[in-house]
């Protein structure tokens, strides 16, 4: 078989690291207090009583002057406004509170490697998942079966080739920093009598023989022997295979013959081309001339 896509190592999760909506220290929060009784001591001819912009610290409290402390720290705005709208109550039953944020620290992940737009990616809402993280970097700068990805989440990495990436996409968390990087294990190298003898990245995910000589630009006309298709393959032990393309039932199974990483496909020459070096190296001059001569030395 070709190669086998699938790989993934989904990170545990951190709940506490995800983007939220709820108040989180260092949040500017807004008090305002509307109170039209002249009595209360919330008003002020007209205007909305205001209590802020308050930094919201680590242990989450804030004291609100008249009605006293309250906790805030992982509450929505409107559990705090409506535990306001009651602690106000004994102070003036006619005011009325709102709770509202003017600032807070950005919560970022971060990609980079072989993307279009590496660099810090802004978590603004919930439900932003890996999928989305790699969307707004721009994704890959080429075919993204080409790369491997990797996420550090509190300083454990996790690996995943594309299709592992992109059938178990897992929630973002802040800090999370994914890696794109090429996979050169998808690739092999063509040499021989080729048009263009080189190290070719995998045209398709899983390539077949045919696939990697169509990569290459095909077989030269001139030099290439199609009945002399060699693929070298390591491992313990190297295996070499054979393939004569003249055959119509190879032709057909070099559609279906899987290229493996690093594979090297070899065309040989046909045997007019070998000759025609082996005479351009012995004879000190060109092959025509050398057919000329021999044609004067007969007559």
């Amino acid at each position: 078989p070709g190669k086998v896509y699938g790989r993934n190592e989904k990170p545990p999760e951190n709940r506490g690291r995800r983007y939220t909506d709820r108040i989180r220290s260092r949040d500017v929060l807004n008090f305002v207090i509307t109170d039209t009784n002249e009595q209360s001591p919330f008003y002020s001819k007209g205007d909305p009583y205001k209590h802020g912009p308050v930094e919201i610290p680590e242990d989450g409290r804030v004291d609100v002057p008249y009605i006293g402390g309250i906790q805030v720290m992982n509450r929505s705005l409107a559990e705090v406004s409506s535990e306001l709208g009651e602690k106000v109550k004994p102070v003036s039953n006619t005011a009325r509170v709102s709770v509202t944020r003017s600032s807070r620290l950005p919560a970022n992940a971060n990609v980079i490697g072989d993307v279009k737009k590496p660099g810090p990616i802004l978590l603004d809402r919930s439900g932003i998942n890996s999928l989305d993280l790699l969307a707004a970097s721009g994704g890959p700068t080429e075919s993204e079966y080409l790369f491997t990805y990797t996420l550090r989440r509190q300083g454990r990495d996790y690996s995943f080739d594309y299709l592992g990436f992109r059938r178990n996409p897992f929630l973002v968390e802040e800090g999370d920093l994914l890696t794109v990087a090429l996979d050169n294990s998808n690739r092999f190298h063509v040499m021989g009598a080729i048009n263009r003898p080189l190290t070719v990245p995998f045209p398709v995910p899983s390539p077949s023989l045919a696939d990697a000589l169509g990569a290459a630009t095909g077989l030269d006309e001139r030099r290439s022997d199609p009945s002399g298709i060699f693929v070298f393959r390591r491992g313990d032990p190297a295996t070499v295979y054979t393939f004569n393309l003249k055959d119509p039932h190879v032709l057909g199974l070099s559609q279906r013959f899987p290229i493996h990483g690093e594979d090297i496909v070899y065309v040989t020459e046909a045997p007019l081309t070998r000759w025609n070096r082996m005479l351009t190296q012995i004879l000190p001059i060109s092959i025509s001339q050398g057919a000329n001569a021999a044609y004067r030395y007969v007559q």
